[in-house]
């Protein structure tokens, strides 16, 4: 059952004449470093959401053994060789895909070819348009040469980027595969290349936001703490602006926006008239300190006591980044639990983890009082504001595949472990995850467990601050994702009696196990487990041992609702997001009615240890 190496595909130079276009390429080429890692993940979706998939060994290929996807329709195979098989899902490929036709025997395709040939199958998800279909093929081409930009720009900083020290900041722009198990991770819509070498986290970019005067009587103010939004604003106002900028009136408040956005926004006509009567001014730049975090939207300057999130007129793989002021107004709750003796005892119980509230949102209204969301930005903790603190890891930055076929950063950060402590390269490893499964994984667990406090921790959302290389403190952002079971809205509601009124977060049970073991379990930890894997270090059936004693013994111990642990350790499967899916049929994922409806079953594999 152990995650494997299989051999590589030298063989298929033989009997059937082709050879890997990239075998003779060299590897840090970034067209030939954007195509591998873009089958990676093409492939890892593909494989768990569709029965068109499954292993054998291509024709003329030795012992290679390959991902077989069968096209029924055309009688036609694409074939995916593989370097490393894994327990959890995420697959390493190498080589050339190979596109066989009905009676013909494989040759070499590109990604763009193999794409457009498997959205083509009327089998593979049947409800996706000829037009979905075709825009989805365009996006998997638009990715490659996204990531391939990006890759060219920071090939003389990609020793640093997987080997170095890095702050909070380095650490968000160091992510520049993105998802690693999505057929269009890149995929970013409308945003040009000059655009987004400015505004793109992978380019490494920095940028000034645009500060705008706003009539009061124009503006939503909404916040969940003792300060306002307005003042909130106010305080990066100050620590942005060097230079003093044009004075605005009384009934006026400053205010931010995203350089990007806002050319999107002087477009819209409700935003063209607030100009046109002088209920909007613009008063000119801040400090070109800013920059963006792993997920665009998410900007960050260390100068600033806030980090910001804004709306973002983009759709980035499976959602329009615009942000919706219900699902904002769940950061607001975040310090009201605080205060609670509920959020109180889970604090002074894990001092080294910290949800990160967002206390605050801004946002326009038109004359005519109709809320502009388009122009929401929201307000968040940023606890980042010292760029010399070099020991700050993304946990999606840890675990991605190198570009040119190295190791994972957090490779890098057991092999640190291994020469300060003397342990062996297994024991090494397993004492990191340990100390990973106690510093993040168990605080999530027992917050919903004891407390009902559900957070969507999937890989950009967890942060990781280390000593001496190892996991120490950890920190869970973007409160879009956070929600309370039946158990937390019974512990809360004596306190907070209008919890989840506004925010539609409280969450069945079903949907709770579901949604949660997907976040934390099938892309957090299996995520991190099949990275390490992947390099060697130590096995994968090993690290989810530990995984699967870790969570038993915090089930041993009597909590409250320990039906998510049932689920998580003993259901034979667990439900994934279905990212092909939505890429296909070009689903809004943030607006779909069913949330469950785009996720689907897959093999648990800590219910069969």
């Amino acid at each position: 059952m152990d995650g494997r190496q299989v051999p590589t595909p030298s063989a298929f130079a033989g009997t059937s004449g082709f050879t890997p276009a990239d075998a003779s390429t060299d590897p840090r080429n970034p067209t030939v470093a954007a195509e591998r890692l873009s089958i990676n993940a093409f492939f890892n979706a593909l494989s768990r959401e569709s029965d068109l998939v499954g292993w054998a060994t291509p024709p003329g290929a030795g012992s290679t053994l390959a991902l077989c996807v069968t096209l029924p329709s055309t009688g036609a195979r694409i074939w995916a060789p593989v370097r490393y098989r894994s327990i959890c899902g995420r697959h390493q490929f190498v080589g050339s895909l190979l596109l066989q036709a009905a009676g013909e025997p494989p040759r070499p395709v590109s990604l763009n070819t193999a794409a457009a040939r498997i959205a083509d199958e009327p089998r593979l998800f049947p409800d996706a348009t000829v037009t979905a279909r075709q825009a989805f093929s365009g996006r998997v081409d638009a990715s490659v040469c996204n990531l391939a930009d990006a890759i060219a720009a920071r090939s003389t900083a990609m020793e640093s980027l997987f080997e170095a020290p890095l702050n909070f900041a380095a650490s968000e722009q160091a992510l520049l595969a993105g998802h690693s198990v999505h057929p269009t991770p890149k995929s970013r819509e409308p945003l040009t290349q000059v655009e987004a070498r400015l505004y793109a986290p992978e380019f490494g970019g920095r940028f000034a936001l645009r500060w705008l005067g706003v009539d009061r009587d124009c503006l939503i103010d909404a916040h969940g703490d003792v300060e306002s939004a307005t003042a909130m604003a106010r305080a990066v106002h100050d620590s942005d602006v060097e230079d003093d900028l044009p004075p605005v009136s009384e009934n006026m408040v400053r205010i931010p926006a995203h350089p990007w956005q806002w050319q999107q926004l002087r477009d819209h006509p409700r935003v063209r008239d607030l100009l046109r009567s002088g209920r909007i001014i613009e008063l000119g730049d801040g400090r070109p300190d800013w920059h963006a975090t792993s997920s665009l939207r998410a900007i960050h300057a260390s100068h600033s006591p806030y980090m910001l999130k804004c709306s973002m007129s983009l759709r980035l793989t499976n959602s329009l980044r615009t942000l919706q002021p219900g699902e904002m107004a769940r950061g607001l709750e975040v310090p009201r639990i605080r205060r609670t003796p509920v959020g109180q005892a889970f604090e002074q119980r894990y001092p080294q983890f910290r949800v990160l509230a967002e206390p605050g949102y801004l946002m326009l209204r038109s004359a005519d009082s109709e809320p502009i969301i388009e122009s929401l930005v929201l307000f968040r903790d940023n606890p980042f504001r010292d760029a010399r603190d070099r020991s700050i890891g993304l946990l999606a930055t840890l675990t991605q595949d190198h570009p040119w076929d190295g190791d994972a950063r957090v490779v890098h950060l057991v092999r640190q472990h291994i020469r300060s402590s003397g342990q062996s390269e297994a024991d090494a490893a397993e004492h990191w995850f340990r100390r990973f499964c106690e510093v993040a994984i168990e605080p999530l667990v027992i917050a919903q467990a004891d407390y009902g406090l559900l957070y969507g921790a999937h890989q950009q959302n967890l942060i990781l601050g280390f000593d001496g290389g190892l996991p120490a403190r950890c920190w869970f952002r973007d409160c879009q994702g956070s929600g309370y079971s039946a158990l937390g809205a019974k512990l809360l509601r004596p306190f907070l009696p209008d919890l989840g009124d506004t925010t539609d977060n409280v969450i069945d049970d079903t949907m709770a196990n579901r949604l949660f073991a997907y976040y934390l379990i099938v892309n957090s930890c299996f995520g991190l487990i099949g990275a390490l894997g992947a390099s060697g270090v130590i096995t994968e059936a090993r690290l989810l041992q530990v995984l699967r004693d870790h969570l038993a013994s915090l089930r041993d111990g009597g909590r409250e609702d320990s039906r998510w642990l049932d689920y998580v350790l003993d259901a034979p499967e667990l439900w994934a997001k279905g990212n092909f899916q939505c890429a296909l049929l070009g689903l809004n994922e943030t607006t779909t009615a069913d949330p469950l409806a785009i996720y689907h079953p897959l093999p648990n594999p800590l219910a069969g240890l």
